[in-house]
């Protein structure tokens, strides 16, 4: 089977870590796979740097449509049995060239669609992707929210699979160990649906006391940065932008913590078990199929209250030394069921249904 990976390019968050790691697995279970990228960033520079297959057709801008002749010859002569896009951009130009192409065609839907858009703009890409999301051969999903939505779209059961994100646990080892100061990390883009506001506010509110650096970019910088003098707490927390490769600050870290609106199965739980990490989370999408009351705290979406008592929670299991447990439970969940292999096989499963399909 030959599959080719299609993205924008662009991404820098947990859609390109999932596509890397996803090939990865690919390789290890002798799935022979290829990327293609919009533009040479962020995802191909990822690819190249671990050993993938990767090629570029650039466009010149966004909506450049001048590329559709070259990628239908690319995907036809290749012989690709799959294209499996990733994104709107990649989802909205295969679209187009849907019947002109040898390969069957499958979409991860990586985020909730209904909030990944925003604006005039937004709302045109959202229905170009709702229009691709209609035409696809399969659908893959992390986020089992999802399943009602594509029942409204009117996508047949039949033609959505259900899959997961992993971590490649090699050369990664768990380090326990104890920061002298309780110390918190939040790993994700600044923007409106990771709800940093909410975990700033409840910091504010704790009697002991903590560190906590954000890593991440995005256009909610400044407001946050504001935040944080206005709540008092800037001593206390550390912007640092995006960083290519988070694992000291994972290493440096105590507790891990996502508070988002909405989510599928965030890359950042798995590598906070691939360091021993346990998480403190808020109960969307799948994030309950990993973190629990043995593996962090699981907390209801914007409720401050549920938030600041599992934070007292995890300061009271860090002064007692006992962070080591949930930490330790976490890796071996993970460990034991998201590896890069296990998301190769659940994915080629999908494409083998999908080429068995009428």
């Amino acid at each position: 089977m030959r599959v080719l990976h299609i993205n924008a390019g662009n991404e820098d968050g947990g859609a390109r870590t999932y596509i890397i790691n996803l090939m990865k697995g690919q390789k290890q279970i002798g799935v022979e796979s290829t990327l293609l990228t919009f533009q040479r960033g962020p995802v191909s520079k990822m690819a190249k740097e671990n050993g993938l297959s990767v090629s570029v057709i650039e466009q010149k801008q966004r909506f450049d449509l001048s590329i559709l002749k070259p990628l239908i010859k690319y995907i036809n002569n290749n012989n690709f049995d799959i294209v499996h896009t990733h994104g709107p951009r990649a989802n909205y130009i295969v679209s187009l060239i849907r019947k002109r192409i040898n390969a069957k065609w499958v979409i991860t839907v990586h985020s909730d669609p209904r909030i990944d858009f925003s604006g005039l703009k937004g709302s045109v890409m959202l229905k170009l992707n709702l229009h691709a999301l209609k035409r696809a051969d399969s659908l893959f999903y992390m986020n089992p929210d999802l399943v009602d939505y594509f029942e409204s779209l009117k996508i047949p059961d039949e033609r959505t699979f259900e899959v997961f994100n992993a971590i490649d646990f090699s050369g990664i080892n768990p380090r326990f160990n104890r920061q002298a100061t309780f110390s918190l990390l939040e790993v994700a883009r600044l923007v409106d649906v990771k709800n940093h506001r909410l975990l700033l506010e409840a910091l504010s509110k704790v009697k002991f006391n903590y560190r906590l650096t954000l890593v991440g970019d995005g256009p909610l910088m400044d407001d946050l940065r504001e935040l944080v003098k206005k709540l008092g707490i800037k001593d206390k927390v550390e912007f640092v932008g995006f960083r290519e490769n988070t694992g000291d600050y994972y290493q440096e870290c105590d507790v891990s913590v996502l508070t988002s609106k909405s989510e599928s199965l965030p890359t950042v739980y798995l590598e906070s078990a691939a360091y021993g990490k346990p998480v403190i989370a808020t109960n969307v999408g799948a994030t309950d199929k990993v973190i629990n009351d043995e593996t962090g705290w699981l907390v209801e979406s914007d409720n401050e209250q549920e938030l600041i008592s599992a934070l007292n929670d995890a300061h009271a299991f860090w002064k007692d030394g006992n962070l080591d447990q949930k930490g330790l439970a976490l890796y071996q969940e993970v460990r034991d069921n998201y590896s890069i292999e296990k998301l190769a096989q659940k994915v080629n499963d999908g494409y083998q249904a999908t080429l068995d399909a009428n």
